[in-house]
């Protein structure tokens, strides 16, 4: 009954804003995909469904993850070499050891924020999940363009892993149209040429 309450609760608050649509660029005018927008006055209640987080390629797919706060994910792993799954995360610090296939239980993420992701054996796998605290949350395309039913008024929080001040680093933006609003931010260079070791959010040390 409760999870029915707040679903009518949601669908009313979303039918009182119309979809607007939010482009990010960077400071060169490139699309910036995978950026994460949260709309705190939005609620959202935590799906049933368990997300996943799939390794693919010594990579983690997709390498940015949005859940809500409560929702398990599974880790499975399609490579035909073993994983170990790490984070040190103050959200959901946990490890999964040395594994292959599917046959994992998926892990409860029941705490908001940045988690963090590794493998224990192959030091470039990056990935992050993102647990929406029951707010809505939706995650750019490779045009960096995302809908999400705000007006004009509203303040969005914005995650990207490129922040010029660190991965945890989260930029608030006042949203100024009712249709189209296009932002640019001043971010570290794309991700094939970032240089790792330079970027606050990775290496084991950092996280």
């Amino acid at each position: 009954m409760r999870y029915l309450l707040a679903l009518l609760c949601a669908l009313a608050l979303q039918n009182a804003y119309a979809d607007m649509t939010l482009t990010v660029l960077d400071q060169k005018g490139l699309p910036v995909p995978d950026a994460v927008i949260t709309l705190n006055s939005q609620a959202s209640i935590t799906p049933n469904t368990v997300a996943v987080m799939d390794q693919i390629d010594e990579s983690f797919v997709p390498r940015v993850l949005v859940i809500q706060k409560g929702q398990y994910v599974r880790f499975p792993n399609s490579d035909d070499i073993r994983h170990h799954v790490y984070s040190f995360s103050k959200p959901k610090a946990f490890e999964i050891k040395l594994y292959k296939g599917s046959d994992i239980p998926p892990v409860w993420f029941d705490k908001p924020g940045l988690v963090a992701l590794g493998c224990n054996i192959h030091d470039d796998m990056i990935g992050y999940i993102v647990v929406a605290d029951n707010a809505f949350s939706v995650k750019t395309d490779r045009n960096g363009r995302a809908t999400l039913p705000a007006k004009q008024g509203d303040v969005v929080d914005l995650w990207s892993e490129r922040m010029l001040d660190g991965v945890t680093d989260v930029a608030q933006i006042n949203i100024v149209s009712e249709k189209t609003q296009t932002i640019t931010l001043e971010l570290l260079p794309p991700l094939d040429l970032m240089d790792h070791s330079q970027h606050s959010g990775f290496g084991k040390k950092k996280w």
